[in-house]
C-alpha cells in the first residue's frame, strides 16, 4: 500500500469517528465550535497554514476526555506558591497527521475560556485538528504537555458529521476557514520537539 493511500485510509477512520455525537458534560450534544475572545494584543499574526506547520512539532487530531490540570508556575520561574497556573486539557490522540507526540493521552494548554460555557476551551467537544509544539517557559525550560501554536490560531473544530475543521479563530482571518482532511493540502512538520524547546517561544 503507498503511503497517501495509508494517510487517506486513516483520514477516512478519523471521518468514521464523526458519526460519534459531541457531547458536553452535561451529556447533552453540540457541534459548536469553542467562541474565544481575545484579551490582548496578539504577539504574532499567522497567515497560513505553512507557517503554523513551521512552529510545530506534530499536527494531530484529538477528542478531549473530560479531564483538566493545571500547573502552577514554579519558583524557579518567578512564581510562588501555587501562582499563575497554567491551565491544561488531557486529549485522546485519534491521529497524527504529521510529526511526533510523546503517547495516546495528551496534555494541552488551554488556548483561553470557551465563552458559551465559561469552562476552559477545548475542554469539552471535539474532534480537534491542532497545530502543537511543546509548552515552555522559555529555551529548554518546559512546562510539560503542548500548547496549540498561536494560541488558538492552531485549533480547528469538527462540526459533526461534514468530515471538516473549520478554523476557530475569529481573529485570524487569512487562515483557511476550513480543512478537510484528505482535500486540503497539510505541509509536513519539519521540526522536533527538542528543537522547537532549544529555540525557545
Amino acid at each position: 500500500m503507498r503511503s497517501t493511500d495509508r494517510v487517506l485510509v486513516s483520514a477516512l477512520a478519523v471521518l468514521s469517528l464523526f458519526t460519534v455525537a459531541c457531547s458536553t458534560r452535561d451529556g447533552s450534544s453540540t457541534d459548536a465550535l469553542p467562541v474565544i475572545r481575545a484579551e490582548g494584543s496578539r504577539a504574532r499574526e499567522y497567515h497560513s497554514l505553512d507557517e503554523l506547520a513551521t512552529g510545530a512539532s506534530a499536527i494531530v487530531v484529538v477528542r478531549p476526555t473530560g479531564r483538566e490540570s493545571s500547573v502552577p508556575l514554579p519558583a524557579t520561574e518567578g512564581g510562588t506558591l501555587g501562582s499563575a497556573p497554567t491551565p491544561f486539557v488531557e486529549m485522546r490522540v485519534l491521529m497524527v497527521l504529521s510529526g511526533a507526540v510523546s503517547g495516546t493521552i495528551v496534555h494541552v494548554v488551554s488556548p483561553g475560556i470557551d465563552e458559551r460555557n465559561g469552562g476552559q476551551a477545548l475542554a469539552v467537544g471535539g474532534p480537534y485538528l491542532l497545530f502543537l509544539a511543546p509548552a515552555m517557559y522559555g529555551p529548554n525550560r518546559p512546562v510539560g504537555g503542548y500548547a496549540i501554536v498561536g494560541g488558538p490560531a492552531g485549533a480547528f473544530g469538527s462540526r459533526g458529521l461534514s468530515g471538516g475543521f473549520d478554523r476557530i479563530d475569529g481573529e485570524s482571518p487569512s487562515l483557511p476557514q476550513s480543512i478537510t482532511l484528505g482535500t486540503t493540502h497539510l505541509p509536513a512538520v519539519v521540526r522536533t520537539e527538542a528543537e522547537l524547546l532549544a529555540a525557545g517561544p
